[in-house]
């Protein structure tokens, strides 16, 4: 009886943190899009504002040279002409782009995309909440508040061995299904101490404590990983 108890907590457990991990996997998906949409917006500011200064640029540099390029008196002149003026206006829009775009941390250029980008960001805060609400369901499950393995085997791969070990008779209890896991992974070129490392469980355990602080500080991490 008790090891059928067992065999049911191990599926329920696993089916708990496959969910765990569609929800995880929904959030990063979430925050990738913000980061593409905000990339998108500073992008579209940048090259209106390139494109307004390099006009203004343009004009000016017209003006004091007091230049026409419509001349037609030769189909040489006028193709060199219209060549070195295309390459002007593609420099005059490029290398203020190119300056604008890397500078959108400045808080002059920040000012032109923060009305856009709050609006967004608000929105982002809006759907992370829905699938925040969902992770807290699934590690406030009984199977997690009060677990019968250690919280560094919690996780799909672990409980599908130590699920084999029980299923197959190898292993009568819990304990024993531990010590035979504990003696694989010991003989496998990749073991490492598994209480050095985080599971899904415990990373969610761990942001859940302070979404919106944790949620802040991943989105700053992420801008300066994006660029």
């Amino acid at each position: 009886m008790t090891e059928t108890n067992d065999l049911s907590y191990f599926n329920k457990s696993i089916h708990l943190l496959k969910s765990l991990e569609k929800v995880a996997y929904a959030r990063n998906e979430r925050l990738r899009i913000y980061h593409e949409k905000i990339r998108s917006i500073r992008a579209i500011v940048a090259g209106m504002l390139a494109s307004i200064l390099s006009t203004a640029i343009w004009i000016f540099i017209m003006l004091s040279l007091e230049l026409s390029y419509f001349d037609l008196q030769t189909t040489g002149k006028f193709v060199t002409r219209l060549v070195a003026l295309l390459l002007t206006i593609a420099l005059l829009i490029i290398l203020p782009y190119l300056c604008l775009y890397k500078m959108w941390r400045h808080p002059l250029f920040r000012s032109f995309t923060s009305i856009l980008e709050k609006k967004v960001l608000k929105q982002l805060f809006t759907d992370i909440e829905k699938i925040d609400g969902k992770a807290y369901q699934i590690v406030s499950q009984p199977a997690f508040r009060n677990p019968r393995v250690p919280d560094h085997y919690l996780s799909v791969e672990h409980l599908i061995s130590l699920e084999k070990y029980m299923a197959s008779g190898e292993a009568k209890t819990i304990s024993e299904a531990l010590d035979y896991l504990k003696n694989e992974l010991e003989t496998k070129i990749y073991f490492s101490n598994l209480e050095t490392h985080q599971t899904l469980l415990q990373r969610e355990k761990n942001y859940l404590k302070n979404v919106n602080q944790n949620l802040i500080n991943r989105i700053k991490k992420e801008e300066e990983d994006y660029g």
